[in-house]
């Protein structure tokens, strides 16, 4: 982690990875997140190589989250860690407070290994649960007590009723390339201020 090179890992699931579920083969690389991301922020930040690694996994809980990432975050020596999961736990029926427990354990590791974790709020989905929205009110909660840096996700992509606006979704959970475009930009504007030497 030198002067020069920002290093960003984005840790989640298949939204993360960019997985769509009408055409998951369909492998492009302009739809993930946070390879927009990392065009957004060389835009912002030109003094410094940006990398955005992504650390995404299909239908990965929490806690594979947790056992993962000693192997695949740690070892890049991030400066920031975008942490956006939960959402297959709670399709897992995991109790709220297992969920944001291990979230909280990946914000403390993402410290202890100096770098700056982003927690980010669960997207809408086409029939949002009220366990979401209350997960979501926990993570910023959390966020705001523990001076962590928040991305909240979830008003951008809901529609009036808080389910998820369908332009954003060919699937009813999974972004289109302009929802992770959305996420991207958001993440890009807590994270640019950050770069500054």
């Amino acid at each position: 982690m030198g002067n020069k090179f920002f290093v960003v890992v984005a840790l989640g699931d298949s939204l993360t990875f960019g997985y769509r579920m009408r055409d998951p083969y369909a492998m492009d690389p302009r739809i993930p997140y946070p390879t927009q991301l990392e065009a957004l922020l060389k835009k912002k930040v030109r003094e410094k190589q940006v990398r955005v690694i992504n650390a995404g996994v299909n239908g990965d809980l929490t806690d594979g989250m947790i056992v993962r990432f000693s192997r695949v975050v740690a070892p890049e020596k991030p400066d920031v860690v975008v942490v956006w999961g939960g959402i297959n736990d709670l399709s897992a029926a995991r109790q709220l407070e297992q969920v944001m427990g291990n979230l909280k354990k990946i914000y403390s590791i993402c410290m202890e290994i100096g770098a700056m974790p982003v927690a980010c709020t669960l997207t809408p989905t086409s029939h949002t649960s009220q366990k979401m929205r209350y997960l979501n009110d926990l993570i910023k909660a959390h966020a705001a007590e523990n001076g962590v840096a928040l991305a909240d996700l979830f008003p951008v992509l809901a529609d009036a009723e808080g389910n998820l606006r369908q332009e954003y979704s060919d699937d009813g959970a999974h972004l289109t390339q302009a929802g992770y475009q959305k996420v991207a930009q958001i993440i890009s504007q807590i994270i640019a201020g950050k770069m500054k030497p």
